[in-house]
């Protein structure tokens, strides 16, 4: 089997939960839970697929510095190939502080470098030796992002499927018409979706998508997700579970859906599957210490019309 090639961001997060009240200058507030753990949501989805069993390669760009220890270290203990991935001596590693609780969250994040990494900091090589390519975060990925097009153009002339989890936009420009063409797969939640389509209903943004993408996704959250083509649409029902933290469950949720596509299941088994692995992640604080093996996804789909293979 080929690796899959993720290319993208890579952090640490500070998950806090169980705040006593909100943080405001001047004042000290208590949580009841705090966790550091792999952050980034190229990271988290590598580490995703992985745990479901295919193997990955990785590029980014990390600190020379303590944090960026962690992380790698955590990249390695999933059997991800880290090999390619740059530390810079000058730049902190990223980190992102997260309160957090079962329905919302509030991110304060240093990007570090994540924001300086740039295309010649992730040299690819010769792409034939992958199945697949997946990238995230354009628009907080400015020093990255002009080698987005290239690479997409890259993999698609040497045969690899690619998709793309854009995240959100804090310039709110929602610029992707250069990429749109160079995507098979498009995984966004819903306010990315209403924001790239002006769409409100997820199942009118998702088919309004699928006219730029093979597929489009949208990820609903407690809704469960929905899906479409130019000839299809599908809608998946949520899996109920103990909630705990939501961060990371995109990605998550992403990587299942990834894996199952690249089986060659039919849409609406792999959708399934991705809920199920997206809400499974959402047990445990942090978007990596949760994230399920695929019999464990499968196991709460239940069998279902779900015939993936475990």
């Amino acid at each position: 089997m080929k690796p899959v090639l993720v290319v993208g961001d890579l952090n640490a997060d500070l998950i806090l939960t169980g705040l006593s009240g909100h943080p405001r200058y001047g004042r000290e507030v208590m949580v009841s839970g705090c966790s550091l753990t792999l952050g980034g949501s190229a990271a988290i989805f590598a580490c995703g697929l992985a745990k479901l069993g295919r193997p990955v390669k990785f590029l980014g760009k990390i600190g020379r510095d303590s944090t960026g220890d962690f992380v790698l270290g955590k990249m390695r203990d999933r059997g991800i190939d880290v090999s390619g991935v740059k530390r810079d001596p000058k730049m902190g590693t990223g980190m992102a502080v997260a309160f957090t609780e079962t329905d919302d969250r509030a991110i304060v994040a240093y990007l570090g470098t994540v924001a300086t990494t740039t295309p010649k900091d992730v040299p690819t090589g010769d792409l034939r030796r992958y199945s697949h390519l997946h990238l995230t975060s354009p628009f907080i990925q400015m020093g990255l992002r002009s080698g987005f097009v290239p690479l997409l153009k890259k993999a698609k002339r040497a045969g690899l499927t690619t998709s793309l989890d854009p995240g959100w936009d804090p310039r709110e420009r929602w610029d992707l018409d250069a990429i749109y063409p160079w995507l098979d797969v498009l995984l966004v939640n819903e306010v990315e979706a209403k924001a790239l389509t002006r769409l409100r209903r997820p199942a009118e943004a998702a088919k309004k998508l699928a006219e730029k993408v093979l597929v489009a996704v949208v990820k609903t959250g407690p809704k469960g997700a929905v899906a479409s083509t130019r000839t299809g649409f599908w809608k998946a029902s949520p899996y109920g579970v103990e909630a705990i933290d939501t961060t990371g469950a995109g990605d998550t949720f992403d990587s299942a859906f990834i894996d199952g596509w690249l089986q060659g299941h039919r849409i609406e088994e792999v959708l399934a599957y991705a809920c199920a692995a997206g809400a499974l992640s959402t047990e445990t604080a942090g978007g990596y210490e949760g994230q399920p093996t695929r019999a464990e996804a499968l196991h709460l789909v239940g069998g279902g019309s779900v015939r993936l293979k475990r």
